[in-house]
């Protein structure tokens, strides 16, 4: 994953379906019929990935409603853009 501050990820609709439950949201590949599950960290930052976000403002949302320091929640947000990098579930705009 490019460590760019000003690169935008956004869902690739056309390869994701997802449903929203809660706390949760499952994803499911279109492309491959994999399913995969969020957990609420992850779901709280979901609407911003379709909407289209930079890592920047993700690590900010994160930080804000969790109880983690800023650097944390930056590198946690590289990791879970990094995993959907690999299953090819986001493009860069």
């Amino acid at each position: 994953m490019n460590s760019d501050e000003s690169i935008v990820y956004k869902v690739r609709g056309d390869r994701v379906a997802w449903r929203i439950s809660g706390d949760e949201t499952v994803l499911l590949d279109t492309g491959r019929s994999v399913y995969f599950a969020l957990d609420r960290c992850a779901t709280s930052l979901w609407p911003h990935l379709v909407a289209g976000a930079t890592a920047a403002q993700l690590a900010e949302v994160l930080a804000g409603q969790a109880a983690v320091q800023r650097d944390r929640a930056a590198a946690d947000v590289r990791s879970f853009l990094a995993d959907l990098e690999a299953a090819e579930l986001l493009e860069r705009i």
